[in-house]
């Protein structure tokens, strides 16, 4: 990631390879640890052959942040790209 990408302003979406699945990574701004900043991880299903409804959002999980990087760089580099907000 560059600099400019580390500064989680609103929220970073992905789309998997074969357009099923859509990951939302949104900062934990209600965060209580003084010491580690957090992310929700949102993951949804694509519904209809075009995507033509909102995904159903399927499981939701909260890391770090440094661990969600991690995961957001792992998917780019498995062929996941970024696309605009499904829900």
């Amino acid at each position: 990631m560059d600099k400019d990408s580390r500064k989680v302003t609103k929220e970073a979406w992905l789309i998997c390879p074969n357009r099923t699945e859509v990951r939302r990574f949104t900062k934990n701004r209600d965060n209580k640890d003084k010491f580690f900043d957090y992310m929700f991880i949102d993951s949804g299903i694509v519904v209809g052959s075009l995507g033509e409804k909102p995904p159903l959002m399927k499981t939701r999980k909260e890391i770090k942040l440094e661990a969600a990087r991690k995961e957001y760089q792992k998917l780019i580099s498995a062929g996941w790209q970024v696309t605009e907000p499904k829900w």
